[in-house]
């Protein structure tokens, strides 16, 4: 489903269809394709926990987490109840005390620079292609 789908929203999924070009879905290549999934994922663990209990499960020195929440903003896209905006303010309090290490991916808003003050923060240029627009 997320496949077709468009941005990968749960909340209001929308999909679309072209004369331009080939659908992304195959029947012909859905056997081909979740074999290359099955070897890309076999050491792979996917928790369904919420941001909080999964980082406390997981959280040592060694280890790398990838913070990718919804957009000041946009807490709702995908779905009412999976983030607020109290949620910014849980995740900075847990990543201040953090052992591991971490990467958060989130668009640049005052509220959010406030909210992560202390913390390294780099700007990226980014091209959203779920839009087909470029930030300024």
């Amino acid at each position: 489903m997320l496949k077709n789908s468009f941005s990968a929203r749960i909340k209001n999924p929308s999909f679309s269809i072209s004369t331009q070009r080939l659908s992304a879905f195959n029947l012909l290549r859905v056997e081909k394709e979740l074999s290359a999934i099955h070897l890309h994922l076999a050491w792979v663990y996917i928790e369904n926990k919420g941001y909080e209990d999964l980082i406390a499960s997981f959280d040592r020195p060694d280890t790398f987490f990838y913070l990718d929440p919804p957009y000041n903003g946009c807490e709702n896209y995908y779905g009412d109840g999976f983030f607020s905006r109290e949620d910014f303010e849980k995740l900075s309090g847990i990543l201040r005390g953090l052992k591991g290490k971490f990467i958060l991916s989130i668009n640049d808003h005052p509220r959010i620079r406030e909210t992560f003050k202390g913390f390294r923060i780099s700007k990226e240029k980014t091209r959203y292609t779920a839009g087909h627009t470029s930030p300024k």
